[in-house]
């Protein structure tokens, strides 16, 4: 009996794994992968998990991103990247424009400028966030809404089957004794769903 590849049983696709740039922004190290960044750590605490772009259609089927014309700019401890992004499947063409920047300060910003090339259905095009279980469940935070208040709030312990908060605008929370991590978003309308709902091992 033929066994399966280990990338195939570890990943899903025996296909190499793309590769990943190791970035510092001041005290803060991250990975940059394939238009994503991954693992954003202060020291051995890990901050986010993941910061990245979708493009869904109407079944909420993620649709296959090729990235091109990309440039990075690092030193030892601030970085500069941009590139450009495809999304093309049936009806669907999008295309947008990264830059990702991160300072000696610890600020790192993530912008992104979009042209839909053709009309359709999408249940989302924009950013998701991803925070990471372990260091963040049971957490308190602090969420500043659209309307201009703040909430303050805690990271579900447990799977929390709803939506934790709704109509965010940003949310911080203690990483170390104090030192607090802030993601400030723009654009759009944002709200946090627990993903252990679907066997992922983060709030996005």
């Amino acid at each position: 009996m033929d066994r399966l590849p280990l990338r195939v049983l570890y990943y899903g696709k025996d296909e190499p794994l793309p590769e990943q740039v190791p970035l510092r922004a001041g005290p803060l190290s991250l990975v940059f992968e394939a238009g994503d960044l991954r693992y954003v750590r202060l020291g051995d605490r890990e901050v986010l998990r993941r910061v990245y772009v979708a493009v869904r259609d109407h079944n909420w089927a993620t649709i296959p991103s090729a990235l091109s014309n990309l440039q990075i700019e690092r030193s030892e401890d601030s970085f500069r990247i941009a590139y450009d992004v495809e999304h093309r499947q049936g009806e669907i063409d999008f295309f947008w424009r990264g830059t990702i920047t991160g300072d000696a300060q610890g600020t790192i910003a993530f912008a992104m400028e979009g042209l839909a090339r053709s009309t359709f259905l999408r249940n989302r095009v924009g950013f998701c966030i991803l925070h990471p279980i372990r260091e963040c469940a049971g957490c308190p935070c602090r969420v500043s809404k659209v309307d201009g208040t703040v909430e303050q709030g805690t990271f579900p312990k447990y799977i929390s089957p709803h939506q934790p908060f709704v109509d965010m605008r940003a949310i911080s929370h203690e990483v170390v004794p104090g030192v607090h991590a802030e993601v400030r978003f723009a654009g759009d309308t944002f709200e946090m769903e627990d993903q252990r709902n679907w066997t992922d091992g983060s709030y996005k």
